[in-house]
């Protein structure tokens, strides 16, 4: 166990040892550079696609090899998710306990990091591993120029995360999102919601657009102090899909980006990997495709890359 640990610990070291001599190596565009450049652009034909929580079949969700794996399938973006410890340390945690995916039991945010750093990541499967939680910090080192970072739960602490983010040179490798209000979402930043409207920082809003003030929602933040690049739009089912209409009809003069979730049935009117993954990719990615959408976050990375592929959705 504890030979298997060391293991562990050296492949994080040696990664990021790896992306430091690269990142100093060449003054020629990073892979993360260019593919934010693509998504600042008005370009609709290519097709980001986001790995949920990581390669979370093959590692443990949010961990190392859960990133590495995102960089290594050819993920443009790895969804993170982003916990506040008691002592203010930020880590990478989905659920307000961590135990579900730890052999560990607690809020995180009445433990600290030493105690957190005690307690092992459980597999897909619940398997204990020698995985340990990774501070937000370690995860940036990991992904720095080879693949943006979507930070969810990013309203935990909105302003403190901002900060963290700027302070750490990552303001253009990282997409924020949260549900927000504009008016919420400037109170929530404060003086970091300067950051947002010089462009420093990308902050999504995320619209359930079958919800009845989805199209308030939307049209607050079409008239807020900044527009936003995207919008991740939540799909209960078909109707009354307004937001999504009014953004597709622009998606040729370059509106906002159309972000879709084909992760469970409520997130994208039943059109999920899993209806891909068995047989039917134009029902489910094709699907998304038809809607506009241009980044569509998975849990199927390696058959939606290859359905976009044939498509000619992916020249970066």
């Amino acid at each position: 166990m504890k030979k298997a640990f060391y293991s562990n610990a050296m492949r994080l070291m040696m990664a990021v040892a790896f992306s430091a001599a690269a990142f100093a190596g060449s003054a020629a565009p990073t892979r993360a550079e260019k593919i934010r450049a693509k998504l600042d652009s008005k370009d609709r034909d290519y097709v980001f696609v986001v790995m949920h929580r990581g390669d979370w079949r093959n590692a443990p969700e949010n961990s190392v090899d859960a990133i590495l794996g995102s960089i290594q399938k050819g993920a443009d973006v790895v969804e993170l998710d982003v916990a506040v410890t008691k002592d203010g340390e930020y880590v990478l945690v989905h659920d307000d306990h961590i135990d579900r995916i730890s052999n560990g039991k607690g809020k995180v945010k009445d433990l600290t990091l030493e105690e957190i750093r005690k307690f092992r990541l459980k597999g897909s499967g619940g398997k204990i591993t020698d995985y340990k939680i990774l501070t937000l910090k370690e995860a940036f080192d990991l992904t720095r120029g080879k693949i943006l970072v979507n930070l969810d739960k990013f309203p935990r602490d909105p302003k403190g995360i901002a900060e963290f983010v700027k302070k750490h040179g990552m303001e253009k490798e990282v997409i924020l999102k949260g549900s927000f209000w504009p008016d919420k979402f400037k109170e929530a930043m404060g003086d970091s919601y300067k950051y947002f409207t010089d462009g420093s920082l990308y902050y999504m809003p995320i619209i359930w657009i079958n919800n009845g003030n989805s199209m308030k929602f939307f049209n607050k933040w079409q008239n807020a102090d900044r527009r936003p690049g995207a919008y991740e739009l939540c799909i209960v089912n078909e109707k009354q899909i307004d937001v999504l209409k009014k953004l597709k009809a622009g998606q040729s003069s370059g509106a906002a980006r159309i972000w879709i979730n084909t992760l469970w049935d409520s997130l994208c009117a039943g059109h999920t990997d899993e209806r891909g993954f068995r047989g039917d990719p134009d029902g489910s990615w094709g699907w998304c495709l038809e809607q506009g959408a241009t980044i569509i976050q998975t849990d199927r990375p390696v058959e939606l890359i290859k359905y976009l592929e044939s498509k000619g959705r992916r020249n970066l």
